[in-house]
């Protein structure tokens, strides 16, 4: 088994972790069913464990990946028409109890089952009396589910190095949302240089980080929605007001793609990170949690764009 490193996924933004995981998620699933996933503690750059040898070869299965998707299918592996095409209102944003009567007596394919239970909820509501959507996701004017994933999905197919930078070394293109997972593809006029405020985002690293979703679950804590990752934490002193916070550890051991799951989501990171709680971490062979949380913009319906805080 080989040993791959990916300088450019460095742990220290949720981009590039969830660009890393969503990297191993397709070669697991596409190429070597027992890949497994580290992080190297001296520069955080993950390290992909699999028959792969080489970086190049990496991103050839990789462009082979999108390049076979036939034009009416967004996700890897998934049926045509999925999500519902369109963009809002949302198909996949159903009024709660109605999510699943769409299907019919259908049982969806185990790849649309793992979408939804990433993307969406009936657990609990939105304002709208809507199924809650993951926290992964801050959908903004036109925006849908089909629309988050198509978009990048069309710009790495019609240029595949992009997923070789997405890898190596992060080229930043105008027009590129980034999904909401990039704060630093918002730039204004000041920084673009040529006085027009236009987003630069990394489009191999979004669609990659997107390629994540599916190994995370959106479900309820009480009356509020959580999906994997996230957690509430309380704002200021006031322990009666809290704010969801995202926090993705990065590992030493090699680990498959249930092993990452389980760690994501294991209680340890609810903690406050007391000395019992990083000897926690240390144990499970934790050795850096990256944590951010959504910073919204003024008069913005989009619950913003994520920030890294540490």
């Amino acid at each position: 088994m080989s040993q791959v490193k990916f300088p450019a996924l460095v742990g220290e933004s949720p981009l590039a972790i969830l660009a890393a995981i969503g990297t191993f998620r397709l070669i697991r699933g596409f190429v070597d069913d027992d890949a497994r996933l580290s992080w190297d503690p001296d520069d955080r750059a993950p390290v992909l464990h699999s028959i792969l040898a080489s970086i190049d070869a990496v991103a050839e299965e990789l462009a082979e990946i999108v390049t076979e998707m036939p034009e009416d299918v967004v996700v890897p592996g998934g049926p045509p028409g999925f999500p519902p095409p369109g963009e809002a209102p949302d198909k996949l944003r159903l009024k709660q109890g109605q999510l699943y009567e769409r299907f019919g007596d259908d049982t969806p394919s185990p790849v649309v089952q793992r979408w939804l239970a990433s993307l969406v909820t009936d657990l609990v509501a939105d304002p709208q009396g809507r199924g809650a959507i993951s926290q992964f996701t801050a959908p903004a004017g036109k925006q849908s589910m089909a629309t988050m994933l198509e978009k990048p999905l069309r710009l790495v197919q019609s240029e595949p190095e992009y997923l070789r930078q997405a890898l190596i070394g992060w080229r930043r293109v105008p027009g590129v949302t980034g999904e909401y997972l990039d704060h630093r593809a918002n730039w204004d006029s000041g920084e673009d240089g040529r006085g027009k405020a236009e987003m630069r985002g990394v489009p191999g690293a979004t669609w990659l980080a997107l390629m994540s979703y599916p190994l995370w679950t959106t479900t309820a804590a009480g009356q509020q929605v959580r999906t994997s990752g996230w957690h509430s934490q309380p704002v200021g002193r006031d322990d009666r007001r809290s704010a969801p916070e995202l926090r993705l550890p990065l590992w030493r051991e090699p680990l498959g793609l249930a092993a990452v799951k389980a760690l994501v989501e294991d209680p340890v990171l609810d903690g406050k990170w007391d000395a019992v709680e990083q000897d926690k971490l240390r144990v499970m062979g934790i050795f850096h949690v990256c944590r951010a949380h959504r910073r919204k913009a003024e008069g913005q319906k989009s619950a913003g764009v994520l920030v890294t805080v540490s």
